[in-house]
């Protein structure tokens, strides 16, 4: 059943501050970082979230953190079944889904020579592959809302190749693509997609890299979930198909 506007308004006459209230969002990799952000900016919204992540105790302590109601569902979201059982239980309670945001991911900066096969599946099964058992398993639940929307965090390297990031970049050049696709095949359903591509931000990724990384200026996890809160606001007319969010002062 799609939401009706409260007496006396329409859609587009509801601030921006009130369109999401009453919403459910599922965020993944949502225990800390850029989806923890989002977790709790979301929640501060009024939205009902879900986070998914792999780590149990991390996830439970996070969801704790976000508190408002935040629920914790402990999932591998490269794995069909997991993700499967993450919107069985959706359905159940709180029974319906408005928001899915695709934030889980890893990172691998090594050499091209020196990335194994492992290095290589991992990246592919976290950062685009999950993306694809998600939304497929999303689908039915977003159908219903009356606004149902879907970002993907992605990342500058989906548009521009990084020396000693082959496996990363390759993943997520596909998730840029898969979710230009969805975006044109869901678009008559009603669902809205967005990608948002942020630059160096401060997570656990930059202990990946084999040189030291200037801190001050560079994005941080709150950015991004600003970025999200933007393209979820935007009236229903309007939607940001591409978020390109970059520091300031550039990659230092």
């Amino acid at each position: 059943m799609r939401e009706k506007p409260r007496a006396n308004e329409t859609i587009e006459s509801v601030t921006p501050a009130r369109r999401l209230e009453g919403k459910v969002a599922v965020v993944t990799g949502a225990s800390r970082g850029i989806g923890l952000a989002i977790a709790r900016t979301l929640a501060e919204s009024g939205v009902q979230v879900v986070m998914v992540a792999r780590g149990k105790q991390a996830l439970e302590k996070a969801a704790r953190r976000v508190g408002r109601g935040a629920i914790a569902a402990p999932a591998d979201v490269s794995q069909p079944h997991d993700v499967e059982s993450i919107f069985r239980r959706v359905a159940r309670h709180p029974g319906r889904l408005d928001i899915l945001i695709n934030n889980a991911g890893v990172f691998t900066f090594k050499p091209f020579r020196a990335t194994t096969l492992e290095d290589w599946r991992k990246n592919l099964d976290i950062n685009l592959t999950a993306l694809f058992l998600t939304t497929r398993s999303a689908l039915p639940l977003l159908m219903k809302s009356g606004a149902p929307h879907i970002i993907n965090i992605l990342s500058t390297s989906s548009r521009h190749a990084f020396p000693k990031c082959s496996a990363y970049t390759a993943a997520k050049f596909g998730a840029l693509g898969f979710t230009q696709v969805i975006h044109r095949e869901l678009r008559p359903e009603g669902i809205r997609v967005t990608a948002i591509l942020p630059g160096v931000t401060e997570t656990r990724m930059l202990s990946e890299f084999d040189f030291a990384v200037n801190r001050n200026g560079i994005l941080q996890p709150q950015d991004v979930a600003d970025a999200v809160t933007s393209s979820l606001t935007a009236p229903s007319r309007a939607t940001y198909e591409e978020i390109l969010l970059m520091p300031s002062k550039g990659f230092v």
